[in-house]
């Protein structure tokens, strides 16, 4: 069996740490021992007089208000026009989904129904997942959504219809 080599104590090195070490501890670093976080005190604050101010308010109201008080005009016009010219990109359809869920927040006025929720949506899509969908002419967004994520997982959609007793079946 061969014999390990003899350790070797670097005591310049375990002096140098210590030293480094007090001359840290010198520094007298600000340190935080609990209680409220001066952030935090201030967010609960205004949370509590918003509160007490609109009684029975709901999230989107929340959204409302806060957006109002903590997100400047110029930041809410610069999300309007990123809403504006949003697409999939490289995305999947989930993440694409969040960001327009999002982004819908800053522009209302062009996902104000369903309808206009779900064209806005489909029209972001990338190109090899729309030209599978659009077909279906689907009304709904969250049917919209469905059916993009159906052709992203699996590279084609089937629909069955019945109307007058066809059936329609299409597969892309």
């Amino acid at each position: 069996m061969p014999v390990p080599p003899p350790i070797v104590q670097d005591h310049q090195a375990n002096d140098r740490t210590i030293t480094l070490t007090n001359e840290f501890e010198k520094m007298k670093q600000p340190s935080f021992k609990g209680g409220i976080d001066p952030l935090k005190d201030k967010a609960c604050r205004w949370w509590m007089f918003i509160r007490e101010e609109h009684q029975g308010m709901n999230w989107a109201q929340f959204l409302d208000v806060f957006y109002k008080k903590y997100c400047p005009q110029s930041i809410q016009d610069r999300k309007v026009l990123e809403f504006e010219n949003l697409k999939q990109g490289n995305k999947t359809v989930a993440e694409y989904e969040i960001q327009f869920t999002e982004l819908a927040h800053f522009a209302p006025h062009l996902v104000d129904t369903d309808y206009k929720k779900a064209r806005k949506f489909e029209g972001g899509l990338r190109d090899s997942i729309l030209e599978k969908i659009n077909v279906l002419k689907v009304q709904k967004y969250v049917d919209v959504l469905d059916r993009a994520i159906i052709v992203e997982e699996c590279g084609y959609v089937a629909l069955f219809a019945i109307s007058e007793n066809v059936a329609i079946v299409v597969y892309t």
